[in-house]
This record gives C-alpha cells, structure tokens and sequence, in this order.
C-alpha cells in the first residue's frame, strides 16, 4: 500500500507540474475572490497547460477534447478581454473540467526561448491561425471540431457555445 500512495503521490506531483490537473478546487477559490489578483492566477495556471504534447496526450487518455487558446497575453486588447471576462471566471473553472485547455501564448515580453516559440508557430500554422485570440475546439487526434470568438461575450455565453460544440 505505500508503493500505491507514492506512486500516486508521485503522479499528482507531475501532473500538477505540467499543469495538467483541470481544477475541481478551483472554483472554491476563484468564487471569494473575483478580482485578478495572485490567487486567481494561481487557479487559471491550474486550468490551463502550455505543453502541446502533454495536452493531447492527456486528452486522449481521459477520452476528452482539447480547448486550445492562442493568444498574445499580454498585448492583445481582445486576447486580455477574453481572460478578464471569461477565462479567470468561476464558471470557466468550473466547465474547463470536460476538456484538456492549452494555452498557446505569443508574448511580446518575457517570450520563451526560440526552440519553444518555433514549436509554437508550428502548431498555430498547423491550425491555420491568422490572428489572436483563436479559440479552437480539437480531438486528441489534432482534427479541429470548431473555432470560437469571445469579442465582449460573457462567459456564460461563450461557454454555452463550446458546450454545444463538444461530442456527446
């Protein structure tokens, strides 16, 4: 029996590394407090992953789709309203649990090295992205299901279009 609890110990703690745990908490967290502040970051980090791989290696394990974001978090007027009114809010937290969400993010500050915005490029090539925000529904496979906008949608409404876009 300590083997199990290690080995799910250990799990937990590379999953929760990758980012991949979709926040059953979160929500406990994100509804005291609405504001975007160091704990609601924390909440979204727990709801999304940047690894590409790990997403669809994730989803196909737990028979789920992939919610991919491609964004410029930190330039893009409609990319910062998006997260603002949708993705740091309770009901994302709450309805992120039915998919793998990857977070395809082009900074303009703080970018990360070459190799992974190379990579990164790619994959928004590969899913013929021509601006941000992209929203895109995909199988664990990479075929994409369906494409989204938020503009100044609550999250409510956007949430209620991606929930009619999932497989049943």
């Amino acid at each position: 029996m300590k083997t199990s609890v290690k080995k799910i110990a250990a799990l937990s703690c590379a999953f929760a590394a990758l980012g991949l745990f979709a926040a059953a908490d979160c929500g406990s967290c994100c509804a005291k407090d609405k504001s975007r502040n160091a704990k609601a970051a924390k909440c979204e980090k727990r709801i999304w992953t940047e690894d590409i791989e790990a997403a669809f290696k994730t989803a196909a394990a737990e028979k789920k789709q992939v919610f991919i974001d491609f964004t410029g978090s930190d330039w893009c007027y409609w990319c910062i309203l998006a997260d603002k009114n949708i993705f740091s809010t309770k009901e994302w937290a709450d309805f992120s649990s039915k998919m793998v969400c990857l977070k395809v993010d082009f900074p303009r500050k703080n970018k990360p090295d070459a190799a992974v915005m190379a990579k990164r490029r790619a994959f928004a090539k590969a899913f013929n992205v021509k601006g941000y925000p992209t929203f895109v529904l995909a199988s664990p496979e990479r075929n994409e299901i369906a494409r989204f906008s938020a503009g100044k949608k609550s999250a409510a409404q956007f949430i209620s279009e991606v929930e009619k876009a999932l497989p049943r």
